[in-house]
């Protein structure tokens, strides 16, 4: 795995890491009908030829860029280019509007953060304040995830269940990691499980990613779940155990719902040749179905190929602005499903978002 590592004196300032339960921030339950995934103990590795490689090692070295029908290419600046999907998927099959930002990070004159904000703002806010080239949103709620932005912690993963649901917190499975300039780097914070299911000690498991994050001294970390492609290890095609027959009756935040069903996904991603890409896919619309972690993974290696992949906080959360496009005030592209119109209104707030600037 590539590692880019900028070494900084870091101070923790563990604001949130007092292991309280008190944190209760619930997106709305998934609504629209989703695909299955598939199985295969940690993440596919199932998948041996016989000769020590992997169905996916045929990637390495591909550069795949967007193209085909229902596709759409934009330079927004040197080195940016926008993407947008909007038609019937062949992963899918099923309508899809999907949006990307493909930043090259070779180019000096851009730098990649992870803003945090409290109380929380909607994207084009957090746009317009940094001036920005490009704004994602990022993670999902504070108390089931680690978050550092600006060298100081925001916080340290405090819960070992989310919100007030008592489902185990399995969102922190691996992190972003970046030095707010253009090194940037999607590690695991453990070995994945595949197909994933809580472990008995699951306080061990966030004591774990926990201290995985602090040692870290990246100034910029925010951990997710699930890592979708691991050094082009398919593994989010593996999260969900297909063999499970009751899921539709399970809570939403159970992983094996929350990722089995459709709806509006984010997700990050770095490809070999050093890209950095952010994107979103609408959901829960009837000009966009959404997808389930299965298929957002199989639609990222196909239209992406990266090396590794990340998936975000999705559902009404979803949104990305970039300059000149979309909204002519917000400069959000895609269609936020919190509002029941087809436009760009509707945005949800959140405190925390990647934005692509100009170097200072």
């Amino acid at each position: 795995m590539k590692r880019f590592f900028l070494l900084i004196s870091f101070l923790p300032l563990l604001l949130c890491c007092g292991g309280k339960e008190d944190i209760v921030e619930l997106p709305p339950p998934v609504v629209q009908p989703g695909g299955n995934g598939g199985s295969g103990e940690n993440g596919g590795e199932n998948e041996d030829s016989g000769n020590g490689t992997h169905a996916w090692d045929a990637n390495r070295g591909k550069i795949v860029t967007p193209s085909g029908t229902g596709w759409t290419t934009t330079a927004i600046r040197d080195g940016i280019v926008y993407y947008a999907f909007s038609g019937k998927d062949p992963v899918t099959n099923v309508r899809q509007e999907a949006f990307a930002i493909d930043l090259d990070l070779s180019k000096t004159q851009y730098e990649v953060k992870l803003t945090y904000t409290s109380p929380t703002v909607v994207t084009s806010d957090v746009h317009t304040k940094y001036n920005a080239i490009a704004t994602m949103n990022a993670g999902y709620e504070a108390g089931s995830i680690y978050i550092r932005s600006d060298g100081k912690d925001k916080s340290s993963l405090p819960n070992t269940s989310i919100g007030s649901t008592g489902v185990p917190n399995w969102k922190s499975e691996a992190a972003f990691v970046a030095d707010g300039k253009r090194s940037i780097e999607l590690a695991t914070t453990g070995k994945l499980i595949r197909p994933y299911k809580s472990p008995d000690d699951i306080k061990s498991l966030i004591s774990s990613q926990r201290n995985y994050c602090l040692k870290r001294t990246e100034p910029y970390i925010i951990t997710s779940s699930p890592m979708l492609i691991d050094d082009y290890n398919p593994v989010g095609t593996t999260f969900i155990n297909s063999t499970i027959s009751n899921w539709s009756s399970l809570n939403s935040e159970e992983p094996q719902y929350h990722q089995r069903k459709r709806h509006p996904r984010t997700a990050v991603a770095l490809t070999e040749n050093n890209h950095f890409i952010m994107f979103v896919v609408d959901g829960r619309t009837n000009e966009s179905l959404g997808m389930s972690a299965k298929e957002l993974t199989e639609f990222l290696v196909q239209n992406f190929n990266p090396q590794y992949a990340l998936n975000m906080d999705g559902g009404g959360s979803t949104t990305l602005c970039v300059e000149g496009q979309g909204d002519a005030t917000t400069h959000v592209v895609n269609y936020p499903c919190d509002n029941s119109k087809h436009d760009h209104d509707g945005q949800r707030k959140r405190d925390t978002h990647f934005v692509i600037v100009e170097a200072k």
